[in-house]
């Protein structure tokens, strides 16, 4: 059986994400909610997985890949385009599109949760996906001039099921939010 995913991310206030391949924020708590939402299993026997695009994978920094305690997919078009330093093991797979990376570590006894990371073109694909459970969002009020844009999400098909209360960290304002896909649409 297919298992449902989520997708985490950081937007700023005009729903932008990244720019020059990079986050242009740093706080220090997105990062901790990232990796607590991403790694964090209700059984310890169980790992989470995090699907990423190939450049996605790249632009992140060799010492902190790949992300420990979470089985670390790639997708690549073209398979060949492994990096060489990468390591192939249980924890860092290939796949050549989304549908198979989801059909295949679905199959895995081990696994919990499926999360789809950093990509605005990764996330808009999936936005109508029926298998999209849940939406993990760091609201940032701020306009970071970003150059990639995330769609917003439909939000008669989500019901907001979390909201954090606001933060500030090196003069950035913002919150958590989760979204779950309302059964009856």
């Amino acid at each position: 059986m297919v298992k449902k995913f989520s997708i985490i991310l950081a937007v700023d206030s005009k729903n932008w994400i990244w720019k020059s391949w990079k986050l242009p924020w740093k706080i220090s708590w997105d990062m901790k909610y990232f990796k607590e939402k991403t790694s964090k299993t209700s059984d310890l026997a169980k790992l989470n997985a995090v699907i990423m695009w190939r450049k996605t994978w790249e632009s992140i920094p060799s010492k902190f890949r790949p992300f420990s305690d979470r089985i670390n997919c790639i997708l690549s078009r073209n398979i060949k385009n492994q990096s060489i330093n990468s390591k192939i093991d249980d924890f860092v797979l290939y796949f050549n599109n989304l549908e198979t990376c989801i059909e295949e570590i679905s199959l895995k006894e081990n696994l919990e949760k499926i999360f789809i990371i950093w990509w605005a073109n990764l996330y808009n694909q999936v936005l109508e996906n029926p298998l999209l459970e849940k939406i993990y969002l760091t609201i940032i009020e701020w306009d970071f001039g970003c150059d990639t844009f995330f769609d917003w999400f439909d939000e008669k098909k989500f019901e907001k099921i979390e909201e954090s209360e606001k933060f500030e960290e090196n003069w950035i304002k913002y919150h958590f939010e989760v979204y779950k896909r309302l059964l009856f649409i």
